[in-house]
């Protein structure tokens, strides 16, 4: 059930990106502007490592819901967001390694390792996403992170155009996340 979940979405941000072309009326401001969809980021956020620098599973299966959409937006980049190093390596970089073993081109992929909270994903990802000229960012998270991590991303600046949420079925798995996240912005945690 869950692979189909991700299958649908994935089939709805094509069709989306499809229609993204699709001019809305100019005589009617009130209407919505539809979302620009012809070269968006896909930020994939990171979660923890094991204490021996591996990925959990709930890393991997944002990794694989990443890939995937991936495959509908070829001109996109990939940006892999998390720092927080266990043993030597970053959620980052253990993301990166990842998709370039399962054959995703590297020059796609933009590493950001510093971040060690949701609110720093977003502080320094929308500036990487810009720089790479994107018309704007697909998140890929789990779902009880999906609704903090669009706020940081629209907080930051960012162009949150959707987010794909890979269902990890308990709320409390984020909650150390959540309390870092809530805590950063007073603590100064660059």
């Amino acid at each position: 059930m869950r692979r189909w979940k991700t299958v649908i979405g994935a089939v709805v941000l094509a069709a989306a990106a499809a229609l993204g072309d699709v001019g809305t009326a100019q005589a009617q401001p009130a209407l919505v502007a539809a979302k620009d969809f012809s070269k968006p980021a896909i930020v994939i956020l990171g979660y923890g490592l094991n204490d021996n620098g591996t990925m959990r599973p709930i890393l991997r299966r944002r990794v694989l819901t990443g890939l995937t959409v991936a495959q509908f937006f070829p001109q996109s980049p990939i940006i892999v967001t998390g720092g927080n190093p266990r043993s030597g390596n970053t959620e980052a970089g253990q993301m990166r390694k990842m998709l370039t073993m399962l054959g995703f081109p590297g020059n796609r992929i933009i590493v950001e390792d510093k971040a060690n909270s949701t609110v720093q994903n977003a502080r320094f990802s929308v500036p990487l996403a810009k720089e790479a000229g994107t018309s704007g960012i697909i998140l890929v998270t789990s779902s009880t992170h999906q609704d903090r991590a669009d706020g940081n991303f629209a907080d930051a600046g960012g162009n949150v155009l959707a987010t794909v949420s890979y269902p990890d079925g308990n709320p409390t798995v984020n909650v150390v996340q959540f309390a870092r996240d809530a805590m950063s912005p007073f603590l100064n945690i660059s």
